[in-house]
């Protein structure tokens, strides 16, 4: 729609250049390059309809073939130091109205869930060991063996609703995680109300940009650490591309890299000395 109310032409009419002018047109206007190659793969998939669907010439080319998408820069792994983990342990301490909901929420992000995924869990999903995850990008399910410390936080948070009982009690239908203030108590925590709880929790702790997604990074970081096969890494995290999950092994070699640069400068000082 945006793209007819720019373009005078109809759709038949368009010609290559005209794509290449809206492409000019969007950076112009500030388009970061995810928002271009955005717009711009959505008129590729409409076209590619539009000559399915026999409304454009099988003998012709497309005026998308030749798009020349936009460089994106390669997503960095955005994992959490050892340091700023510990303040955040400290601070799921500090409230004791709702420590105990957080700490296993927290140590559930930790084993690589999406808040997304968090989120949607039913009681249903576990087991006692194994935590069923329904995953949000794709039609998959995987299951997440829990750590023990992870299985100690979840069983603490289920036997606090069983004592709670009423709209707490954790019938197998309910979701895992409830919201526990007075005005939505016992109703399901959504994303929103997830991500809310972390960002408050990194406010607390002094940590400083921090959101859900940062404990997933962080354990990507701490499996390609460890040298986990990428195949059950993969798995584990629900990711489908093995581009996605090289962004773990990058970010363990650079670490890897600065360690060794730090180590090197304080050994050529100390000689020096």
């Amino acid at each position: 729609m945006r793209f007819a109310d720019w373009c005078d032409k109809s759709w038949l009419d368009v010609s290559p250049s005209d794509i290449g002018k809206y492409r000019r047109e969007l950076k112009r206007k500030g388009l970061k390059p995810t928002s271009t190659n955005h717009a711009l793969n959505t008129l590729r998939s409409f076209y590619s309809w539009l000559r399915r669907s026999n409304g454009y010439p099988m003998n012709q080319p497309l005026p998308t073939d030749a798009i020349d998408l936009e460089r994106q820069e390669e997503p960095q792994a955005d994992h959490i130091e050892g340091e700023d983990l510990s303040l955040l342990r400290e601070a799921l301490e500090l409230d004791d109205r709702t420590r105990v909901r957080d700490r296993a929420i927290v140590a559930l992000l930790s084993h690589g869930l999406r808040a997304s995924e968090a989120s949607a869990l039913n009681v249903e999903h576990w087991n006692g060991k194994i935590l069923t995850v329904h995953r949000s990008k794709g039609q998959s399910v995987s299951e997440v063996p829990l750590s023990q410390e992870a299985r100690q936080y979840l069983v603490a948070y289920l036997e606090w609703r069983r004592g709670m009982g009423g709209v707490f009690e954790p019938v197998l239908e309910s979701p895992m995680f409830l919201a526990q203030d007075p005005k939505h108590g016992g109703k399901q925590l959504g994303y929103k109300g997830l991500h809310k709880m972390v960002k408050k929790l990194g406010k607390i702790s002094g940590v400083d940009d921090l959101y859900p997604h940062r404990f997933r990074h962080t354990f990507g970081t701490e499996l390609t650490r460890r040298g986990i096969d990428p195949l059950f890494g993969k798995e584990l995290m629900g990711i489908k591309s093995d581009r996605v999950f090289q962004r773990y092994t990058k970010g363990v070699f650079k670490q890897a890299t600065r360690l060794i640069c730090r180590r090197s400068v304080k050994t050529a000082r100390n000689k020096l000395a």
